[in-house]
């Protein structure tokens, strides 16, 4: 990857030379730090925010009311892995932090769940069922506010900022659906 990043990188500064476009290229050099820099603080602020947001949650008591909520949903795709100690507590959890767009903070409950399923695993040389649907399901992206992801558009000066929303609550819905229905199926054969 890193070769073809430097070819690229080496066509692009060709081209523009041989179109004249250097003080262009110049200028997007010498902003890209700067734009850098603001979706860097942007993103970094979003989850400090939205962390701060899922620590109320978590200490309200709330996020055991959506738990409770999630808990047959969750018990249809994972199976009675939940009923063990803990799992049930990070996958919620995890599911909850998708859910309301805090990708950064959901992995590391997806972390310890997958550590968890990794320690009832009976084979250790090949992941289990319920840690390939905890893969397939985080990999969807699946959520109901993704803020890091308006916070973005908004920054960038977008006029649509939920343009994209129908587009990907369809398009993640779908890749749960056909992911979990190939998971059982292969699992199967």
């Amino acid at each position: 990857m890193a070769k073809i990043w430097k070819w690229c990188v080496v066509i692009f500064l060709l081209i523009g030379l041989l179109l004249h476009r250097e003080e262009d290229m110049m200028n997007a050099m010498m902003d890209t730090p700067y734009v850098v820099f603001d979706l860097v603080m942007s993103v970094i602020l979003s989850a400090c925010l939205w962390g701060g947001f899922l620590n109320i949650i978590e200490h309200s008591g709330f996020m055991n009311y959506l738990a409770f909520l999630l808990k047959p949903l969750l018990r249809l795709i994972y199976g009675p892995i939940l009923e063990q100690d803990n799992v049930y507590a990070y996958l919620s959890s995890n599911v909850v932090a998708n859910l309301l767009g805090l990708g950064s903070l959901a992995t590391l409950s997806g972390i310890k769940a997958f550590q968890r399923l990794n320690e009832l695993n009976p084979h250790p040389n090949k992941p289990s069922r319920e840690m390939l649907t905890l893969v397939i399901v985080n990999t969807a992206g699946l959520c109901l506010f993704p803020s890091s992801l308006i916070m973005l558009r908004k920054q960038m000066g977008s006029t649509s900022l939920y343009a994209f929303y129908p587009y990907m609550l369809i398009i993640s819905i779908t890749i749960i659906i056909i992911g979990l229905l190939l998971q059982r199926v292969i699992d199967h054969e």
